[in-house]
């Protein structure tokens, strides 16, 4: 009875971190919608894109692009980088559930705080300082919340601000016949795309709440589940 009660325990600690997952992949999508779209067409969540972007010299207002792009590359490995250094294990213990919640999540919706009281108080009214103030913030906490998953995942291949290596992970295991972790991984990529429509829509109907109605729900649900799912 004790091994099943056990057991049970960790299937339910389990299914909470994969929402936690899907949440964040949902965060990561709208972040990077609500950065396109509004900030100037750059990524905060997905640095292959911005790389993409730099080398675009053709594209209008080029310039633009490429400082805004190079602010989100710089401080999204700047921050990815350190978060990797404070949460490595140290001696035998391992970095824990309640670290990753303290040391990456809890900071992350922090930064992403300052992201919607900076968009609150500019009522849309973006000047390119502040932009690239918002686009480093954003950028850092998408690189927290990278960190944040790849610590919380026991699913190969899952990642939660971009999906290439999620969908190639997917279509191997397909190729080989290993169903293990696919449900994860498809509502990883799902959750991706339905942020970005979050986000859209939201731009559409009220602009100055986008960044509350897109992703700040979603990061605070994926906080409460971890706080409340025991390790």
């Amino acid at each position: 009875m004790a091994t099943e009660r056990v057991v049970s325990v960790d299937a339910r600690r389990v299914r909470r971190v994969h929402a936690v997952l899907v949440l964040l992949s949902f965060s990561a999508g709208a972040a990077d919608a609500f950065a396109f779209l509004a900030l100037g067409g750059i990524f905060t969540a997905n640095m292959t894109g911005n790389l993409v972007l730099i080398g675009m010299f053709s594209r209008p207002e080029f310039a633009q692009t490429l400082v805004t792009a190079l602010i989100a590359i710089v401080s999204f490995v700047g921050v990815l980088y350190a978060a990797f250094r404070l949460t490595v294990p140290t001696g035998a213990l391992p970095v824990t559930q309640r670290h990753t919640l303290r040391r990456l999540v809890l900071p992350s919706l922090v930064l992403q705080t300052l992201v919607v009281a900076i968009w609150a108080a500019l009522r849309g009214d973006v000047g390119m300082v502040e932009r690239c103030i918002v686009i480093s913030l954003s950028a850092a906490a998408l690189a927290l919340q990278t960190v944040a998953a790849k610590k919380l995942s026991d699913i190969e291949g899952v990642t939660t601000t971009y999906v290439t290596g999620t969908l190639t992970t997917t279509m191997h295991d397909l190729a080989v016949r290993s169903a293990h972790g696919q449900g994860l991984r498809v509502l990883s990529v799902v959750a991706l795309p339905v942020g970005a429509v979050s986000a859209t829509a939201a731009l559409l109907l009220a602009a100055e709440l986008c960044p509350v109605v897109a992703w700040l729900p979603a990061v605070a649900a994926a906080i409460l589940l971890l706080s409340t799912s025991r390790p």
